[in-house]
C-alpha cells in the first residue's frame, strides 16, 4: 500500500534501518573528512621530514665536493703561480674531485623533487673544469682565471637553496644554518690560501689582489663571529679546538705578515709550502667540524622523519579504531532497533495475509451460535525496546478490533441473508399463487383482448418469480423447483425464453440435439434467461438476439449473440470476473446483481460462462456445459405436439404473419424454469421494447398440470413466436461464426418457437390438413444476398415437417373468425404499432440528447483551445517585453560604459 503524506502526495518508502544507516554514513563521512584532513597533514609532515633528511644528506655530499674543489683550487692556483712542487699533488687531487662529483651524481640520480634539479644545474658549471686543468698543465693559464673559475663555481654550489632554511624544526634549522656559516668560513679560508699562493712567487699581490685578500679575510672573520649564534655549545668547542691548533696559529701568523706587507709578499716571510701546510691543516680541521655538523643535521632530520612516520602510523591506527568503533556502535543500534521492528513487521504481514483472513473466514463460515477464536497476539522479541512493545500492543488492539468488526459483519450478513431468503420465499409463494390465479382466468375467459392482457400479466408475473428466485440464488439457497428427468437443450432454451420480456426478438439457430441432466435443468434455464435478457436489453430494438448450440469436445456450447454497442476490454474482464462466481455481490454496485446471479448459478452447476466480442459487433455470451451434465439415457415422456394452424389467405394471413398476441405459458412442472435475479447489466442504455411472453415448445408442461400440446385451451387467442429461425445458417455476425470453433454443424435445421392455437376457430383450423407445399424450394434472397424471412405459414410447415412427428391430418370445416376476434386482433396490432412508434420517438429523443451533449463537449473543447491560445499569446507578449527590457538595459549599460571611457 502506498504511503501518502499530509499534502496528499505519495511518500517514498523509508525504513528506520535506512535512516539509521543514513546517520551512520553521514557521521562516518564527517569523521573521515576530518581524519582525512589530519592524515593529509601528517603525510605532508612525513614527506617534508623525509625530504629534509634527503636534502641534508645532499648538502653534506655537496660540501664534500666543495671541499675537494677548494683543495684543487689551492694546488692549481699555486702551480700556475710558480710553486712547482704542487705539480706532483695535482693528479691525486683531481681524482679525488672527480670521485666526489661521481658520488654526488649518484645521489642525485636516486632523488626526486626540485632540489636535485637545482644542484644539477649548478654542476653544469664544472664543464669548464677540463679547460682549466689543461691550461694549468700547458702553463697557459693565469692565476686570476684559475682562481675566478674555482671561486665562482664553489660560490654557486655553496649558495644553493635546498629548502632547509624553511624547515619548522628549530634545532634542525639552527644546525643547518651553522653548517652553512661554517661552510662560508671554510670557503673564505680556502680563497685566502689560494690567493696568497698565487702571489707569493711574484713577491707582491698583483692588481687588486691585496684588496681582495683583505675582503676575503674580513668575510672569514665575520663568518666565524656569526657561528656561535646558531651553533650549540659542543659545536663551538669543536670549532675552537680546530682554530687553536699549532698549524692554525702558524697560519694566522702568516696571515698577519701578509696583511702588514700592504701588498708586498715575499717568499721568505711567507714560505709557500709552509703557508700551504698550515692553511690546509686549518681547512681540514674546519672540514672535520663541518662533517660533525653534517652528521648532527642528518641525525636530526632522520629523527624528524622517524617521528613523522610514527605519528602517521599511530594516527592511521587511531582513525581505523575510531571508525570501527563508530561502525560497531551504529550497527548495534541498527540491530537493536530495526531487527525487532523487522520481526514485528513480518508478524504483522503474517497477520494481515494469513492469520487474520483465516480467522475472519472462520467467522464467516462458522455455524449459528459458534464463535471461532481470535488470532494470537504478536510475539515481541526480548531485545525490543519500549517503543517497539507499544507498537506491538497497538497492532494487537487493531487486530482485535478488526476481528470484532468481522464478527459483527458476519452476524449482520447472516441476518441479511436470512432476510433475503425469507423475502424471496414469501415473494415466490405470492407470485406462484398469482400465476395460478391468472391461469385460472385464462381458462375461464375467451375474449381476445382480455386474454392478451392476461397473457401480458402472466408474463410479468413469471419475470417477477424469476426476480424472487434471484434473491434465493444470491442467498445461496437451492432451487425450489427441482426437476429429475433429462430434458432437451431446445426445451431448456424455450423455458428460458418464457422468462424474458422481448422474446420475439430471439432467434434459435442451429441447436444440435442433446439431453441435459434433470438436476441442473432449473439452474441452466434461469442462467440462460438472465443472459438472454441481458442481450435483449443492450441491443437495438430492431435487431435479433441469436442463439446457437453445438456439441464440442469439452461438452455442449451455447452461444448467445447480440448486435449492440459492445463492451471494451476492461469492462469485459470485470464482467467475466463477476460471471466466474468468485466475487461477492456485497462489494459491487446493485446494477451488477444479475452478473452475480449468473456467476452463482454457473459455479453451482460447474458451468463456464464467458463474455467476449462478437465477430461483427456486439457481445457474445458463451456457456460451456461440461460433458458430465449431459444425459444420453432414455428420453422423458413427451406429450403429443400441438398441431399448427393451417395456412391462411387474404387479410387473415397478413394479420397472422406478424403475431401480436401473447401465447399461453408453457413451462417445466413444479418449477423447472430456474430462479433468476436482476438482469446482468452492461454500460449501455437498454432499448426497452414491451412484448408479450413467448410460447413454449413441445415437451413442456403447464403450471396447472395440463400436458402442453395435449389439446387447445378454449378461448385463448393465437400468437405466433417472434423468434422464428432464418431459413439458412447464421451469417458472419450470427452465432454460426461464434461457434465455428466448436465443430462443424450437425445439419440440424433452424428451430422456431411457434405459438399454440388458442381460440376455437384456430383449434379447428389447426386440425385441418395443411396444404401441400413444394419440396426442395430454395429460400428467396434480397438484392444484397441476404435470406428473406419466409411467411408464417411457410415457417410453420418447415417446423411441422422437421420437428413434429407425422400424424393424420384433422378433418372438418374451417371455422371463420368472428368480427370481435378480428377487432381484438387489429386493436392489438394498433397497440403494438403505437408502442413501437413511441419507442422509436424515445430513441430519437435520446439520440438528440446525445447529440446536444456532444455539441456541448465540442463547445467546451473549443473554449479550452481558445483559452490556451490566449495564454500562449500572453506568454509571447511577456517574452517580447522581457527581451525588449533586456535589450534596453544592455543599451543603457553600453552607453554608460562608453561615457565612462570618454571620461577617462
Amino acid at each position: 500500500m502506498d504511503v501518502v503524506t499530509r499534502r496528499g502526495r505519495p511518500a517514498a518508502p523509508r525504513t528506520i534501518r535506512t535512516r539509521l544507516l543514513r546517520i551512520l554514513v553521514l557521521s562516518l563521512a564527517v569523521l573521515l573528512a576530518l581524519l582525512g584532513t589530519v592524515a593529509t597533514e601528517q603525510i605532508s609532515a612525513y614527506r617534508n621530514a623525509s625530504a629534509t633528511a634527503d636534502d641534508a644528506r645532499l648538502e653534506i655530499t655537496l660540501q664534500g665536493l666543495v671541499h675537494e674543489l677548494q683543495k684543487e683550487r689551492g694546488l692549481t692556483t699555486g702551480y700556475v703561480g710558480g710553486v712547482r712542487q704542487f705539480g706532483a699533488k695535482l693528479p691525486a687531487q683531481r681524482a679525488a674531485t672527480d670521485q666526489a662529483r661521481g658520488a654526488l651524481d649518484r645521489m642525485l640520480a636516486g632523488q626526486g623533487g626540485t632540489a636535485p634539479d637545482t644542484v644539477r644545474t649548478a654542476l653544469g658549471r664544472l664543464d669548464g673544469l677540463a679547460a682549466i686543468r689543461h691550461g694549468a698543465d700547458a702553463r697557459t693559464g693565469t692565476v686570476k682565471a684559475t682562481f675566478d673559475f674555482f671561486t665562482t663555481t664553489i660560490t654557486v654550489l655553496d649558495r644553493l637553496d635546498l629548502g632547509l632554511d624553511d624547515v619548522h624544526d628549530g634545532r634542525l634549522r639552527d644546525a643547518y644554518q651553522s653548517l652553512q656559516i661554517l661552510g662560508n668560513a671554510k670557503e673564505f679560508t680556502g680563497e685566502e690560501r689560494a690567493i696568497v699562493l698565487g702571489s707569493v712567487r711574484a713577491g707582491r699581490f698583483g692588481g687588486d689582489d691585496y684588496g681582495r685578500f683583505l675582503e676575503i679575510r674580513a668575510g672569514r672573520l665575520a663568518a666565524l663571529d656569526a657561528f656561535p649564534r646558531t651553533a650549540t655549545t659542543g659545536q663551538e668547542r669543536r670549532l675552537d679546538a680546530a682554530l687553536t691548533t699549532p698549524d692554525a696559529r702558524q697560519a694566522l701568523a702568516y696571515e698577519s705578515v701578509a696583511v702588514r706587507g700592504t701588498g708586498r709578499l715575499s717568499s721568505a716571510a711567507v714560505p709557500p709550502m709552509a703557508w700551504w701546510n698550515s692553511m690546509t691543516s686549518t681547512i681540514n680541521g674546519l672540514r672535520a667540524v663541518q662533517i660533525s655538523l653534517g652528521a648532527d643535521v642528518d641525525r636530526r632530520a632522520a629523527a624528524l622523519e622517524s617521528a613523522a612516520l610514527r605519528d602517521l602510523l599511530l594516527f592511521l591506527l587511531l582513525a581505523l579504531a575510531t571508525v570501527a568503533a563508530l561502525g560497531a556502535l551504529a550497527l548495534d543500534c541498527v540491530r537493536s532497533v530495526s531487527s525487532p521492528l523487522t520481526d514485528l513487521a513480518r508478524q504483522a504481514r503474517e497477520v494481515a495475509v494469513g492469520r487474520l483472513p483465516r480467522a475472519v473466514a472462520a467467522v464467516h463460515e462458522a455455524a449459528h451460535g459458534e464463535q471461532p477464536a481470535p488470532p494470537a497476539p504478536l510475539a515481541v522479541p526480548d531485545r525490543a525496546g519500549a517503543e517497539v512493545r507499544e507498537v506491538a500492543e497497538a497492532f494487537d488492539r487493531v487486530q482485535r478490533v478488526a476481528f470484532d468488526l468481522a464478527t459483527e459483519q458476519a452476524v449482520l450478513r447472516r441476518n441479511a441473508t436470512d432476510s433475503l431468503v425469507s423475502l424471496g420465499r414469501r415473494n415466490q409463494n405470492l407470485v406462484r399463487r398469482q400465476i395460478s390465479f391468472i391461469s385460472k382466468l385464462e381458462h375461464e375467459d375467451a375474449d381476445p383482448a382480455t386474454l392478451a392482457n392476461l397473457f401480458e400479466l402472466d408474463h410479468l408475473a413469471t419475470r417477477m418469480r424469476r426476480n424472487a428466485e434471484s434473491l434465493l440464488v444470491l442467498a445461496g439457497e437451492s432451487s425450489p423447483r427441482p426437476w429429475s428427468h433429462p430434458l432437451s437443450v431446445t426445451d431448456v432454451l424455450r423455458a428460458s425464453l418464457a422468462e424474458v420480456e422481448e422474446y420475439r426478438r430471439v432467434s434459435l439457430r442451429r441447436i444440435e440435439p442433446a439431453q441435459l441432466s434433470g438436476s441442473v435443468v432449473a439452474e441452466l434455464s434461469h442462467l440462460l434467461a438472465e443472459l438472454v435478457e441481458n442481450a435483449l436489453s443492450f441491443s437495438p430494438p430492431d435487431s435479433d438476439v441469436e442463439i446457437e448450440g453445438r456439441r464440442t469436445s469439452a461438452g455442449y456450447l451455447v452461444a448467445i449473440v447480440d448486435h449492440g454497442l459492445g463492451m471494451d476490454a476492461q469492462a469485459l474482464a470485470e464482467a467475466n470476473v463477476r460471471l466466474s462466481g468468485t466475487a461477492s455481490f456485497m462489494a459491487e454496485p446493485t446494477k451488477f446483481l444479475g452478473h452475480f446471479v449468473v456467476g452463482a448459478l454457473a459455479r453451482r452447476c460447474g458451468v463456464e460462462v464467458r463474455l467476449g466480442e462478437a465477430p461483427a459487433a456486439g457481445v457474445v455470451a458463451r456457456v460451456l456445459i461440461p460433458t458430465g451434465l449431459l444425459s444420453e439415457g432414455a428420453k422423458p415422456a413427451v406429450a403429443p405436439p400441438v398441431p399448427l394452424p393451417a395456412p391462411l389467405t387474404g387479410a387473415a394471413e397478413e394479420a397472422v404473419e406478424r403475431p401480436v398476441l401473447p401465447a399461453p405459458r408453457r413451462e417445466l412442472p413444479a418449477g423447472a424454469a430456474s430462479t433468476a435475479g436482476e438482469t446482468p447489466q452492461r454500460e449501455a442504455t437498454p432499448a426497452a421494447v414491451p412484448a408479450s411472453g413467448p410460447a413454449s415448445g413441445t415437451g413442456l408442461v403447464s403450471r396447472t398440470g395440463v400436458v402442453s400440446g395435449a389439446g387447445p385451451v378454449p378461448g385463448k387467442a393465437a400468437a405466433a413466436s417472434g423468434t422464428s429461425a432464418a431459413s439458412g445458417p447464421g451469417g458472419a455476425s450470427g452465432p454460426g461464426a461464434v461457434l465455428a470453433a466448436a465443430g462443424p454443424g450437425s445439419g440440424a435445421e433452424p428451430v422456431s418457437v411457434p405459438a399454440a392455437p388458442s381460440t376455437a376457430s384456430e383449434q379447428q383450423s389447426a386440425r385441418r390438413p395443411a396444404p401441400a407445399s413444394g419440396t426442395g424450394t430454395s429460400a428467396a434472397r434480397t438484392r444484397n444476398g441476404l435470406v428473406k424471412r419466409p411467411r408464417r405459414s411457410a415457417i410453420a410447415d418447415a417446423v411441422s415437417e422437421t420437428d413434429r412427428p407425422s400424424r393424420p391430418a384433422p378433418t372438418g370445416p374451417l371455422a371463420e373468425r368472428s368480427p370481435d376476434e378480428v377487432s381484438g386482433m387489429l386493436a392489438t396490432l394498433r397497440s403494438a404499432h403505437m408502442r413501437g412508434a413511441i419507442s422509436v420517438e424515445k430513441e430519437k429523443e435520446r439520440g438528440k440528447e446525445r447529440e446536444r451533449e456532444r455539441e456541448k463537449d465540442r463547445d467546451k473543447d473549443r473554449d479550452k483551445d481558445r483559452d490556451k491560445g490566449r495564454d500562449k499569446e500572453r506568454e509571447r507578449d511577456r517574452d517580447r517585453a522581457d527581451r525588449t527590457a533586456g535589450q534596453e538595459a544592455d543599451r543603457t549599460a553600453d552607453q554608460k560604459d562608453t561615457e565612462r571611457g570618454d571620461a577617462r
